[in-house]
């Protein structure tokens, strides 16, 4: 956000900082964590934003499933992609990713 005199009431939900969030963010259009263009949500919470005498009150959203599962299912997947060992087995970076998106994933479970 912009403004010379923007205040914020407190800090939002998962120790986000209201001032810190993009236009889309407070619109619902991203993810308030990652800042991804979200496809499905859930809700986080509201944050209240002040500007002058004004404060407006906005809900948060964030990307469901997790934003850690989604980031790395889109890590592995976009890794995979492009590279040649992954497609015959022999990828440490892959299987690393893959690992990862697996932790996430139980994680969340």
């Amino acid at each position: 956000m912009k403004g010379d005199q923007l205040v914020t009431a407190a800090p939002g939900p998962a120790g986000i900082d209201p001032a810190a969030l993009t236009r889309e963010q407070l619109l619902g259009w991203r993810c308030a964590l990652c800042g991804t263009l979200l496809a499905g949500d859930r809700p986080l919470g509201t944050v209240t934003i002040g500007q002058g005498p004004t404060l407006t009150t906005y809900p948060l959203w964030a990307c469901d499933p997790n934003c850690a599962t989604e980031n790395a299912w889109r890590a592995a997947i976009g890794h995979a992609a492009g590279c040649e060992a992954c497609r015959t087995g022999g990828c440490e970076t892959g299987q690393r990713l893959l690992d990862a998106y697996s932790t996430a994933f139980r994680g969340e479970r």
